[in-house]
Formats: structure tokens, sequence, C-alpha cells
């Protein structure tokens, strides 16, 4: 037998073959490459969305924690013009008049209807809500020889003797300072009542409240906090614009002496504004969240990017639940896919 050996090399047609390999290696090394690179891209924004988002919503809870007093207080309107913090604690669903529920939706697309919104919350970190007793406020004349003539009273202010702050000592000693603001209510719950005694269960019940500024000894109110808060009395419809006027009309419960109530309290502010980038679709905002203090609005603190929208909903005015989200714009589709 004879043995052949190739001395010739390598044929074209192997040689062909053997570049077709290859760059078939190549293509397909090249697009698990980049698909792996556009899924890790894409799982890592989604992720710093999914951070930012989780940042956002932590402070929003963090602050609707100490919602109580927005209830039946503001005069914040939901999309349907309805009062977004009506609060009826005391009669069935079907009295309730109108539809139960109440929506917000905050943004720039075309699916929102308001670029701000104001909350009223109580400020934990600045004391704790306590009784304060009305004559604390007043100097008490000589007491007449007539019982049914009252005393003279002479009104000084709420911290009168430094009333107030001996109060706060221990939980706070700053406590009376400039600018921070208070609230005045009471317990009472009341409604309208017409000419003829009826009370109008329609109206969701609530206490006159009085709320204002420190300003050296005085506690006053200025106009956003007029426009924002109803002070007015509920079954008078009589404003509440001093804390002189609440304390002597401040009602009573079963007679006796009208049981008062201080806390401090903060004004919030979340509005959104346009953010310029033209890899998101819709309208996307930037998400500010601002504190009234001493008669002004903070400087603005970035809660989140990219925002589509920040939506607030109410099952039910029965109930004081308020469930929120932040909700994000998504990126545009770029990929282009050819035609045959």
């Amino acid at each position: 037998m004879k043995k052949f050996n190739n001395n010739h090399g390598v044929t074209v047609i192997e040689m062909m073959i053997g570049i077709g390999l290859v760059a078939m290696l190549t293509t397909i090394m090249v697009s698990t490459q980049l698909f792996v690179t556009k899924d890790q891209l894409k799982l890592k924004n989604q992720l710093e969305d999914s951070i930012d988002t989780n940042l956002a919503e932590r402070i929003l809870f963090m602050d609707f924690n100490g919602i109580d007093p927005s209830y039946n207080n503001l005069t914040l309107l939901d999309d349907n013009k309805l009062l977004f913090f009506d609060y009826y604690p005391d009669i069935p669903a079907n009295s309730v008049p109108g539809r139960l529920d109440r929506n917000i939706q905050l943004g720039l697309g075309s699916g929102s209807t308001r670029k701000e919104l104001v909350i009223l919350i109580q400020d934990i970190k600045a004391g704790p809500l306590s009784n304060y007793d009305p004559v604390a406020a007043y100097d008490v004349g000589q007491a007449p020889d007539d019982f049914n003539t009252a005393a003279s009273l002479q009104f000084q202010g709420l911290n009168r003797n430094r009333w107030v702050s001996k109060l706060y000592q221990t939980s706070n000693p700053d406590f009376w300072k400039n600018g921070r603001m208070v609230m005045l209510d009471t317990p009472a719950r009341l409604r309208p009542v017409d000419t003829n005694g009826n009370v109008n269960m329609k109206i969701a019940p609530r206490s006159p409240v009085f709320v204002g500024l420190i300003s050296g000894e005085a506690v006053v109110s200025d106009a956003l906090i007029k426009n924002a808060i109803d002070m007015r009395n509920p079954q008078t419809n009589i404003l509440m614009d001093s804390v002189d006027t609440f304390l002597r009309r401040a009602p009573s419960i079963g007679g006796g002496q009208a049981i008062v109530r201080l806390r401090p309290v903060r004004l919030i502010r979340y509005y959104v504004e346009p953010q310029k980038d033209n890899t998101l679709e819709g309208t996307p905002a930037l998400l500010y969240k601002q504190t009234y203090e001493s008669g002004r609005w903070s400087s603005p603190m970035l809660l989140a990017d990219k925002v589509e929208s920040l939506q607030l909903k109410r099952d039910s005015v029965l109930k004081r639940m308020i469930y929120f989200k932040v909700n994000k714009s998504k990126k545009k589709d770029t990929q282009q896919t050819a035609g045959l």
C-alpha cells in the first residue's frame, strides 16, 4: 500500500469554511455580549429607579405618619373637586353625600390635574400633643359682687408667664421659638345647625381650630395659613383669626370648661417641575418637598426625578387610610427593526 501525503497546505475551500466558522462564532459572541450589556444596563436603570422611588416613598410615609391634623381642616380638593381630607367617623356609608373615595394625581402628564399640594402634619420631633388651660392666657380681674356678672378677662398671650415653655420644659426646652407653627383645637366635633336646631349630618364633623406662627410672645396666622386651613367655627361660621377669639369661643364638652389641645404642626408642600430628558416617555418631572417655616417656604428638597406622577388615594371617607405611590416615567423604546 502507498501512503499519500498532502504537501499542498490548506485548500481555498477549507480556508473559506474556516473563515465562515470564525465569523459565525464572532457574530454569536458579539450578539451575546450586546444582549448581556443591554440587559445589565436595563437592570441597572431599574435598580436606580427602584432605590430612588423607595427613598421618596419612605419620606412620604414619615410625613403622612403625622397627618391627623389635616382631616376635616385642610381645604385641599381632590381631582373630583371634593375635599380630600373629609372624614366621617359617626355615620354609615349610605348617609355620606356623593362618592366615598378620594383621588389626587400630582404630575405634568395628561392624566394629572395639579402641580402642587399642601398637607398639615403634627411636628412630632418638636413635641407631643398637650392640654392647654385657657385661663393661662389671661389676666383675670376681681370677682364682682354680682354672681351674674363675669370677671374681666384681659388677653395677654398663649405663653403668658412662660406657661407653654414650662409645659414643654421636659420634652423640648426650646419649644417656644419664633417661626414654629402651633395648632389649637378641642376634642369636640361640631356640625352646622340650622335655625330650627337641626344638625346637618352631611357635613363632616370637626373642631374649631387656630393655627399660627410663634412671633415673640404672640401666635399669629398669615394669609397662606388661612387659605390652606379652614379656621371657621363649624357651627357659627365665625373665623378664628386669633388665639383670643379661639379661646373665648372654644366649645365645652358636657357644659364644663372647654378642653383645649396644643400641638406643634408643619405645613408641607409637594410640587413638580419639568425635567428635560428626551429619553423618557410623556412629560417627566422633578418631585420636590418644602416646609413652611417662619412665614416662608424652605429651600426645596428633591425627592425623586423622572417622575410621571405622585398618586394619593383614599378608598373611603369613613377611614383615615391614605395610599400613595410614586410612578416613574418609562424609557423610550429606541430599538429599530429593519424591514425586509
